[in-house]
């Protein structure tokens, strides 16, 4: 329930441009925190270098008022050294003190003077003593050390001094205080920008899931359309065909019926005529040439009538009809055609799918093939017939064929209408074979050689 509800406010018009936003005001306050973090360092940095300079003033101080003392006790000379190497280091430490006295505003360059002014007076003391010392006057040198004047100067520098140490700890601290709460607030953004992408991958996820799913989903739904259309093309090619042979045996019974029997009754006709005309040469040889064209007529109704519906399936069954077709076939080309036919019983729709795809296939080879030997077989295996048409005539590259080219086709769905399959194995002057298989049961297990001329032969083409 929470993952719908997440989607469906993820789904809303608005909801990408305020996670956009979002994400760019995190980035805007990450970089200002950034910057204010690099700013409150180097204040940091600054009051640190700022205290150590305020440290080497007062060091160097410390020693200059040491070394006038000691001058001015014991009279020695190397005590100067101290004083005089105090003063050299004084006028490059007191620039960066002052510097960032300074840049702290008003009040910073109000005690930046009172600074200059307290170690100018004490600088100006201690030379005063020396001076009188080094003059022969050190009763008037001590005179002045101990009137307290030093003490006043040096008590006045630490007084401003100290004040701007405790200043500059209590602004460190704050720095402190202020870089810690920056880096809080940079973990907060940086896990608020980690969750974020979470987010963004977890719905990225979801939605390519959903995207798999709907494409799944709309191929299930082609495919099942795919489906339907060819199951109602495959329906509507088989009534196709189913009207088609009714007609064909329609057309085919008229033609016995009516063609049949005019053609008959001219040549009883015609037999009577020759009967009694028979005594007139020129006659006899007029009615002898109609009755052989009527004999012509009635060989071609039968032909036509045997293609339209071979009365030989209906008569003596498949076997027998491929029998007798392989043994025709074999007349009409001049070549020998090897049948090895099981016996088989099939219903009388089935049994006429497979006879035309024999007859077809014999079609072909006479028309293209140009072969010398050609092999119709049916056997049954693994409760199913097979059935091949071979033969080793100049074959054909089954990749490309002729365009308009429907006989393959056309046999296939005859086979695939009963359930089976059809292969087609061919290659340029390699011959052809077609292999049929029909998922069916059979009565007789015999296989017998149904070619009275030529001997049942397992050969196949070279």
């Amino acid at each position: 329930m929470p993952r719908e509800s997440l989607e469906r406010l993820l789904r809303r018009r608005f909801t990408l441009p305020l996670l956009i936003a979002g994400v760019l005001l995190l980035m805007l306050a990450n970089e200002m925190s950034y910057l204010r973090t690099v700013n409150a360092l180097r204040g940091g940095i600054a009051l640190t270098d700022a205290r150590i300079a305020t440290a080497r003033v007062l060091q160097l101080l410390t020693d200059a008022e040491t070394g006038q003392r000691g001058y001015l006790l014991t009279g020695q000379a190397e005590y100067l050294d101290t004083l005089n190497q105090a003063k050299i280091e004084l006028p490059k430490a007191t620039p960066q003190l002052m510097d960032f006295l300074t840049s702290t505003g008003a009040s910073g360059q109000a005690d930046a003077l009172k600074i200059a002014d307290a170690i100018s007076a004490k600088l100006s003391e201690l030379d005063n003593t020396i001076a009188l010392q080094q003059a022969g006057s050190r009763a008037a040198a001590l005179t002045l050390f101990d009137s307290g004047e030093d003490k006043r100067h040096m008590d006045n520098l630490r007084s401003i001094f100290e004040g701007k140490l405790s200043q500059a700890a209590s602004l460190q601290q704050d720095a402190r205080e202020f870089i810690y709460r920056t880096l809080w607030l940079n973990r907060a953004i940086i896990a608020a920008l980690s969750l974020i992408l979470v987010i963004g991958l977890y719905l990225h996820l979801l939605q390519l899931r959903r995207s798999d799913r709907e494409r799944s989903e709309r191929q299930q739904l082609l495919e099942a359309q795919v489906r339907e259309r060819t199951l109602r093309l495959q329906t509507l090619a088989g009534y196709l065909q189913t009207v088609r042979e009714d007609e064909k045996s329609r057309l085919a019974r008229e033609l016995h019926d009516e063609l049949g029997g005019v053609l008959t009754a001219g040549k009883l006709t015609l037999a009577r005529a020759q009967h009694r005309l028979s005594a007139d040469p020129t006659m006899a040889e007029l009615l002898a040439k109609v009755g052989h064209h009527l004999s012509e007529g009635i060989a071609m109704k039968r032909k036509i009538i045997e293609d339209l519906r071979p009365t030989t399936l209906s008569a003596l069954g498949l076997t027998t009809a491929l029998a007798i077709l392989s043994r025709d076939v074999s007349e009409q080309l001049g070549v020998p055609v090897r049948a090895e036919i099981a016996e088989c019983h099939f219903s009388p729709d089935v049994e006429l799918s497979i006879y035309r795809l024999v007859q077809e296939a014999l079609t072909n080879i006479g028309k293209y093939a140009q072969a010398s030997e050609v092999w119709v077989r049916l056997k049954r295996e693994a409760g199913a017939l097979q059935i091949e048409i071979a033969d080793n005539g100049k074959g054909f590259d089954t990749a490309n064929l002729r365009v308009g080219s429907h006989g393959l086709d056309g046999m296939r769905f005859r086979i695939e209408s009963l359930g089976g399959s059809l292969t087609v194995v061919s290659g340029v002057g390699q011959g052809t074979r077609i292999f049929a298989t029909v998922p069916q049961q059979f009565n007789q297990p015999a296989a017998v050689a149904l070619d009275q001329n030529l001997p049942p032969s397992p050969m196949k083409p070279a």
